[in-house]
């Protein structure tokens, strides 16, 4: 059984989550954790802060973070702005990042 509620834009899913587990916790590294209601509004502050910034819909976003709350945080953000995210291994060289 297909669970068609469950298809939705991550605008959609965040929003819901935050107004029916506002507290639980979505994420959490080894410096930080953030709960569904935090993650939704996080991130919708820094999709506004892209938009303001020039991002428009379908453009690309490089993303050069550690695996963090940050590095969530930003992937769900670039996607509420209506972009693309472009994920770069931390790990990568210089001449990988170029």
């Amino acid at each position: 059984m297909i669970r068609t509620e469950l298809i939705a834009p991550v605008s959609v899913l965040l929003k819901r989550h935050a107004a029916q587990k506002p507290v639980k916790l979505a994420y959490k590294d080894a410096r930080t954790s953030v709960t569904y209601a935090e993650l939704a509004h996080s991130t919708a502050q820094l999709a506004g802060h892209l938009q303001d910034a020039g991002i428009e819909p379908g453009d690309s976003v490089a993303i050069f973070l550690p695996n963090s709350v940050e590095w969530v945080e930003s992937c769900f953000a670039v996607v509420r702005a209506a972009a693309i995210s472009v994920p770069i291994s931390y790990d990568s060289t210089v001449p990988e990042v170029a």
